[in-house]
């Protein structure tokens, strides 16, 4: 091979290799940087920009009527999982539980199950 074709395919190899580890380098030290001068100014919509995507002024969420309404949730389905464990309580101690275990019996755990983790849900303001 030609020692000039021999030098160019180096120096080619050695460029597109240090090309981009150059340009990570400059990103990572960018990045540094912009972590290490958090007061440095963000780019985006200002509150004055009326071009802003979302502005404050759309409708406000009632939180009280929520809480109430969550509150009312609540109450029902607890009034509901009285009624479901009272339910299965009768089931319970008309069937011979320990040979037999019936379907309505299970069905009715499962709605208690379902209703007793909407209750908690609705308790936490998922």
């Amino acid at each position: 091979m030609d020692l000039k074709k021999r030098s160019f395919i180096v120096q080619l190899t050695a460029w597109a290799t240090a090309a981009p580890l150059a340009l990570l380098g400059i990103r990572a030290l960018a990045q540094m940087q912009g972590q290490q001068n958090p007061q440095s100014p963000i780019p985006g919509p200002t509150p004055h920009n009326p071009n802003e995507p979302f502005p404050d002024n759309g409708p406000k969420i009632d939180e009280a009527k929520i809480l109430k309404a969550n509150n009312q949730q609540i109450h029902d389905d607890v009034e509901k999982l009285y009624d479901l464990a009272n339910d299965l309580k009768k089931e319970v101690e008309k069937t011979d539980s320990a040979n037999v275990l019936s379907l309505p019996m299970l069905q009715k755990a499962e709605q208690i199950e379902k209703l007793a983790k909407q209750v908690r849900n609705l308790a936490r303001g998922n």
